[in-house]
């Protein structure tokens, strides 16, 4: 009969001696967000479908649909 191999995870070896003091972290600093250009809609080389409507609420708004995926964005106009 073969023996059994033990697959149980092991802890990674701790280094013994060698006390080196602890290096303080410096504080991360993130760079100030600027604000994203949104991307052009809709991408290149996708077809579409502009026309101007009325909401229920009688704003007038421009539909614009993107025909190879279905997305829309209404603004108004």
């Amino acid at each position: 009969m073969a023996e059994k191999l033990d697959v149980t995870p092991q802890e990674p070896a701790e280094e013994i001696g060698g006390d080196t003091p602890a290096q303080p972290e410096e504080p991360a600093t993130t760079p100030d967000p600027q604000p994203e250009e949104p991307a052009p809609f809709p991408p290149a080389g996708h077809r579409s479908e502009r026309f101007d409507t009325i909401r229920p609420d009688g704003t007038r708004v421009t539909v614009t649909r993107d025909i190879d995926t279905g997305e829309q964005h209404v603004t108004e106009a």
